[in-house]
């Protein structure tokens, strides 16, 4: 499988301005091909939503370019019927662009904090202050945190999660039902 993976937007101490890859996607998709998504204007964005099989949408920042070409992304693999994987940020544009409501919140940067999946308690990362109030309309919510804040939810072979599980190099959780998206993908492929 192909996986095309959102850069974040960085500027050096040095004054360049440089796109950057979380390292911990090699190990969460080992077994799958990665490819970084450049945030420049003039690409064939088709073409890109055509070579790859799951969209990625990382965690960072909200650079305007950034912004510019993830959107271009999921307009094309939504247009294609193909899965997207939204993090942390990625998470947060998806809810905004599906119609669902996020607020700025207290306490979740740099953190753990207890969520609930199927009724089990777990423990996730936490490098945001944003998090969702309201998933976008017959999404189905995951997982939810102590406070009743959505913290994944999913819609058809769209997912958002909020923490990182590229940065859990010993579990990369996300919900059971990601794997069942990935498992409709690799049968639409035969």
């Amino acid at each position: 499988m192909k996986v095309l993976i959102s850069t974040r937007t960085l500027d050096s101490p040095g004054g360049f301005r440089f796109d950057a890859f979380e390292r911990g996607f090699y190990s969460m998709f080992r077994e799958h091909e990665t490819t970084a998504l450049i945030n420049k204007k003039n690409q064939n964005f088709q073409k890109l939503a055509v070579e790859h099989d799951l969209l990625v949408l990382s965690g960072g920042d909200d650079h305007p370019q950034r912004l510019v070409t993830e959107i271009e992304m999921i307009k094309q693999f939504r247009l294609q019927g193909k899965p997207i994987l939204g993090i942390c940020h990625g998470a947060f544009l998806l809810t905004q662009l599906m119609d669902g409501k996020c607020e700025s919140v207290e306490g979740h940067r740099r953190t753990e904090h207890t969520v609930w999946y199927k009724y089990e308690q777990r423990i996730v990362n936490s490098y945001h202050g944003s998090a969702i109030t309201m998933a976008p309309t017959d999404a189905k919510v995951l997982v939810t945190d102590d406070n009743g804040f959505i913290e994944s939810w999913q819609l058809e072979n769209v997912m958002a999660v909020v923490w990182h599980p590229e940065r859990d190099l010993d579990n990369h959780w996300v919900p059971d039902e990601f794997q069942d998206i990935l498992k409709t993908l690799k049968e639409s492929k035969k």
